[in-house]
């Protein structure tokens, strides 16, 4: 048998480069196939068992793995941060005296930015049954799908015939029901994760879809207020 262990390189790339919503290890082993002109179908399950194993260590990593759309969004911020530290480049060039004394502000406020926009600082409210489970209110995304792996590996929910398929216990079935795939975990978790700019927005559309008549003075909301 040849040494799948070649393939790991490529298997990290492959997955870190996915949407965690729709890769399979289906979709993977393709892609293997495409980029090292090989067969891999009599060695189906032994690629299945390692392309698995690798997003197992990618999940408690997940870092490493995020949507598509966050590393759009990551790209983009990317490109203007150095779009802005060229310009500032050329800038310094042209007034060298003004150098020391600009330049440290400038990587300030960059380093701040970066620390409020990181998906791994980022926090995003967790819904009530999440809340339950994890014992927070609020957490960064990565650290919420860390702490529920660790539960999983932990009480060795993993099923013994199918590492691909969790079958969840009495805490988690309010989250994700009765049992899941380690794919499908990021998309059921979107339904119980929320940006809390989001809420706000929506609680200011509700509001402003109100009757008139509907919307009570202060003094109505106030018991006993003409007492």
């Amino acid at each position: 048998m040849a040494d799948i262990n070649k393939y790991i390189p490529m298997v990290d790339a492959i997955l870190s480069a996915s949407n965690p919503d729709e890769i399979s290890p289906k979709r993977v082993r393709k892609a293997l196939q495409i980029l090292f002109s090989v067969d891999l179908d009599s060695q189906r399950k032994v690629i299945n068992e390692l392309i698995l194993e690798r997003f197992g260590v990618m999940q408690e990593n997940p870092r490493v793995l995020v949507p598509r759309n966050d590393l759009i969004n990551r790209d983009q911020e990317l490109a203007l941060k150095l779009q802005k530290e060229g310009e500032r480049l050329l800038r310094s060039t042209r007034k060298r005296k003004s150098k020391s004394e600009s330049k440290p502000k400038r990587k300030k406020r960059k380093n701040e930015n970066a620390d409020s926009n990181s998906i791994s600082v980022r926090k995003v409210l967790l819904s009530l049954p999440l809340r339950e489970f994890l014992g927070t209110e609020e957490l960064p995304r990565t650290q919420v799908v860390k702490m529920i792996w660790q539960y999983i590996k932990e009480h060795n929910l993993q099923n013994p015939n199918d590492r691909r398929e969790i079958i969840c216990d009495k805490k988690m079935e309010p989250i994700f029901g009765k049992k899941m795939t380690m794919f499908s975990m990021n998309k059921l978790l979107t339904k119980h994760l929320f940006n809390t700019n989001e809420i706000v927005k929506h609680e200011e559309e509700q509001e402003t879809k109100l009757p008139k008549n509907e919307i009570k003075s202060e003094d109505e909301l106030l018991p006993n207020a003409s007492a």
